[in-house]
């Protein structure tokens, strides 16, 4: 161990800020979240994202900082065979792991199958590529039931090796043809892990005999939550309960890195990740907020990094519930139309859907939530994917627009009787909260018998309760996992989508598009498909976006090379930066 971290260590357990000014050689963030794991087939979290991309690499990966153009990793080549239904990969050769060994297909091909084989419900593994290797998206927490769909002999083809375990080809072999299969391919999930490190400290041997024994393992309590062999960048050095430490992996096969140490704080109260900062304890903070930089703006040796086409790849909407569970239910009143509730169909019915689309201030939003630096979403998808529709019109606050709406609405009911009903969103989300307060306010304000309450519940509950389809109206949102459309098209849009077992959303020429692009392998003919749905959108209100702020990162004068990738955890690579 280095001096360095012996010292530092010492720091530690005095709970002290770890240094008086961070070391020229080390690079030093203040962040709020810990990680959940460093094993890829656990994590499915942002914290966890930001080490683990630094660590482990993939076969392709981001051409940074492009979100829409992937470059060779770990694999340099590839080809599509069998009309779509086998990737072939050419590997990179003599890249060493962590731990000395050298990577093969073996490696690959163990990485894969070990996560279809856990298939962690909390992880992206089974749910990501369980569908399109084996053709069941089913996870490990119930085991009768995932076995009662995947066989061994279908883990076993998953990926198979053309030239031996040792070689340096291999073939990932797909149930169906599926067009964001390399886009999938590039998130953490799907790093390369060291094979015979692993099985050595005890994890899954990788044969017939044990694999049923590994299913729906709780992998935290496993030898990979604390501890990496990777081909990344950088090594893990050591996680604790506040700070994690990593140091440059010196035979790593792209170059050595130029910062030697890197060490993450986990401070959760921002007012001390802001003052770290500014006081030179720390090169980076973690800053979610635009209205917050007021309090770093104008600090000397402080940099606020943005621009203008720095867009996220998150995505937010106020969802409407398209057949609410009224039974027993608080949030629908009465559970009729008659002035003192809501039925189930409520916002089954367009016109109300339209309605409330127009009862929503776009500019508002920016204005009050981003400090004016935000942008309006035409559809449900970034605006930098491909198949983002920028001509479709944004419905925003417009009354009178409001008002026809609301009284075709069940055929006039709905303006001549009123209604009743609560709208959700998880406390402490103060976006979530203003999205739903202007749309409160403008509905109450268009007509003196409509009633909308809005109020918070912790997040656990708020998940329990939108999941048992008891919330007319509520705020959540999603965050790509990757660079396709399909990511957020079939999230919010779909009939079988994440968000359909709380929304029951049912259209059924919206799902005639989304099926149709799921299998087309022409990205320019999908791209087209996708700009329709955002069209379909407009029209059908199926969900109230609100808008995007321009992102920003806020670092010390000293890093350079900093840049935005928003499919990256943490916006960019340690590797790619410097320190000066």
């Amino acid at each position: 161990m280095h001096r360095f971290f012996a010292i530092l260590f010492s720091a530690l357990l005095v709970g002290a800020i770890a240094f008086a000014q961070a070391p020229a050689d080390t690079y030093v963030t203040s962040q709020s979240g810990q990680p959940v794991s460093m094993d890829p087939h656990r994590a499915y979290d942002t914290a966890s994202g930001a080490i683990i991309e630094n660590l482990y690499e993939t076969l392709y990966t981001f051409d940074d900082p492009a979100i829409d153009q992937l470059k060779p990793g770990l694999a340099t080549s590839y080809e599509i065979l069998d009309d779509g239904l086998t990737y072939r990969f050419q590997l990179r050769p003599d890249v060493q792991f962590h731990s000395g060994n050298t990577m093969t297909c073996a490696d690959v091909d163990w990485s894969l199958t070990r996560g279809m084989v856990t298939a962690s419900p909390e992880g992206a593994t089974s749910y990501l590529l369980g569908k399109q290797l084996l053709g069941s998206q089913a996870t490990g927490d119930a085991v009768d039931a995932y076995l009662a769909e995947v066989t061994w002999e279908e883990i076993d083809g998953l990926a198979t090796c053309p030239e031996g375990p040792e070689g340096l080809v291999v073939d990932l072999n797909l149930q169906a043809p599926d067009p964001a299969f390399l886009a999938v391919l590039a998130y953490t999930a799907f790093g390369v892990i060291d094979s015979e490190w692993a099985i050595e400290n005890g994890e899954w041997d990788g044969s017939e005999a044990t694999w049923t024994e590994w299913i729906g393992r709780d992998l935290t309590e496993g030898f990979m939550h604390r501890n990496v062999s990777g081909t990344g960048a950088y090594q893990l050095v050591e996680w604790g309960d506040a700070t994690l430490i990593a140091t440059r992996f010196d035979d790593y096969w792209g170059g050595q890195a130029q910062i030697e140490n890197v060490v993450y704080n986990y401070v959760e109260e921002e007012a001390t990740r802001i003052l770290a900062l500014q006081q030179g304890d720390a090169d980076r903070a973690y800053i979610p907020q635009r209205a917050t930089l007021v309090q770093v703006r104008g600090t000397p040796g402080v940099v606020i990094h943005e621009e203008p086409d720095w867009a996220s790849t998150c995505v937010s909407a106020g969802f409407f519930n398209f057949d609410i569970d009224t039974n027993d239910n608080v949030d629908v009143g009465s559970g009729q139309l008659d002035g003192n509730g809501i039925p189930s169909d409520f916002f089954a019915d367009v016109n109300v859907r339209r309605a409330f689309a127009h009862l929503f201030d776009q500019e508002q939003f920016i204005a009050q939530v981003h400090q004016g630096a935000g942008a309006a979403l035409t559809m449900g998808l970034p605006s930098t994917f491909p198949g983002y529709n920028t001509d479709v019109p944004i419905r925003t606050l417009d009354l009178e627009m409001a008002e026809q709406f609301m009284r075709l609405a069940f055929d006039g009911e709905v303006w001549e009787t009123g209604f009743e009903f609560t709208a959700l969103y998880n406390a402490g989300n103060a976006q979530r909260e203003t999205l739903l307060n202007i749309i409160k306010d403008n509905v109450e304000f268009l007509n003196p018998k409509f009633t909308m309450n809005v109020r918070s519940i912790p997040w656990p509950d708020f998940l329990a309760r939108t999941a048992e389809k008891k919330v007319p109206l509520f705020a959540l949102g999603w965050c790509a996992d990757y660079a396709d459309a399909r990511n957020f098209i079939n999230t919010f849009y779909d009939n079988d989508g994440f968000y359909s077992a709380r929304t029951s959303i049912d259209l059924p020429e919206m799902q005639a598009i989304i099926d149709e692009a799921d299998i087309l392998l022409d990205q320019e003919v999908r791209a087209f498909l996708y700009r329709e749905i955002g069209v379909l959108h407009h029209d059908l209100a199926p969900l109230i976006i609100y808008p995007v702020q321009t992102e920003f990162i806020v670092t010390s004068d000293k890093i350079s090379g900093v840049y935005f990738n928003p499919m990256r955890s943490d916006e960019f690579l340690w590797k790619d930066i410097s320190k000066n």
